[in-house]
């Protein structure tokens, strides 16, 4: 999973580039428009699908010895009342950053229709040339974008986290990781990564894994304490999980 602090640092490196080609190419604005918006909804899909683990493959997990196997995990995660809480809030969050997109395309429109006015008015203020001053109204366009999303975000709830964890429908764990069902082909490879935490909570049948970055897979099963204890045996690297029942 990307960081918060670096998808915001690779979109900015990008809104740079794209402001300077909205000036070098301005018959194809639209299209690089869309193809800005399409890149930061995969970068955002990217960050939340995380990692593998440790040089482990997918065919390694298949091929090696199965320990425990839960294809009803998703049915029994509904079960969960304070977990259909949080995909509420998500939810919410989500169609707040949704509906940003609509006040995007007619701020869009504006700048296109008062462009000519917009760069007559910063070379007035000592904008050297056309180009410069375009790149300027580009650049703080997206600016904008960014600092309304990230409003956005925040009053929706978002932190540097995810809000509710990952619950994949059903999945296999053999003695080299985890396989994901529904969950885009996601692997889990053991063993899991230095400062990941995996918590238990027997009462709600589940075991959580909270990796070092964020990113949070809750697994649901009726062998809850056995899953945890194969997770200590097979994924950790000698070190204590946190434990919650």
């Amino acid at each position: 999973m990307l960081s918060r602090r670096t998808m915001m640092l690779i979109s900015q490196v990008y809104i740079v580039v794209l402001a300077y080609a909205f000036v070098a190419f301005p018959r194809y604005v639209w299209l690089l428009f869309l193809i800005y918006l399409g890149l930061m909804m995969g970068l955002s899909a990217y960050s939340a699908r995380g990692g593998g683990g440790a040089g482990v493959t997918r065919a390694d997990i298949e091929r090696a010895r199965q320990l425990l196997r839960e294809e009803n995990a998703l049915q029994l995660a509904m079960e969960d009342e304070e977990l259909l809480a949080l995909y509420s809030k998500q939810m919410k969050a989500s169609m707040m950053s949704f509906a940003v997109l609509f006040l995007y395309i007619p701020l869009f429109y504006a700048v296109r229709y008062y462009y000519r006015s917009l760069v007559d008015l910063l070379k007035n203020l000592g904008a050297p040339s056309d180009t410069v001053a375009g790149f300027i109204i580009w650049l703080g366009l997206f600016e904008i974008m960014t600092i309304v999303s990230f409003i956005i975000q925040r009053r929706g709830g978002l932190g540097d986290k995810p809000i509710a964890p990952m619950v994949p429908k059903g999945f296999v764990v053999t003695d080299k990781g985890i396989l994901l069902k529904g969950s885009l082909g996601r692997i889990i490879g053991f063993p899991l990564p230095e400062g990941t935490r995996v918590e238990l909570n027997e009462s709600k049948g589940y075991v959580e894994i909270v990796e070092p970055k964020g990113a949070r897979i809750r697994l649901y099963t009726m062998k809850a304490k056995r899953l945890y204890e194969i997770i200590q045996r097979y994924g950790l690297r000698g070190e204590k999980s946190k434990k919650e029942s």
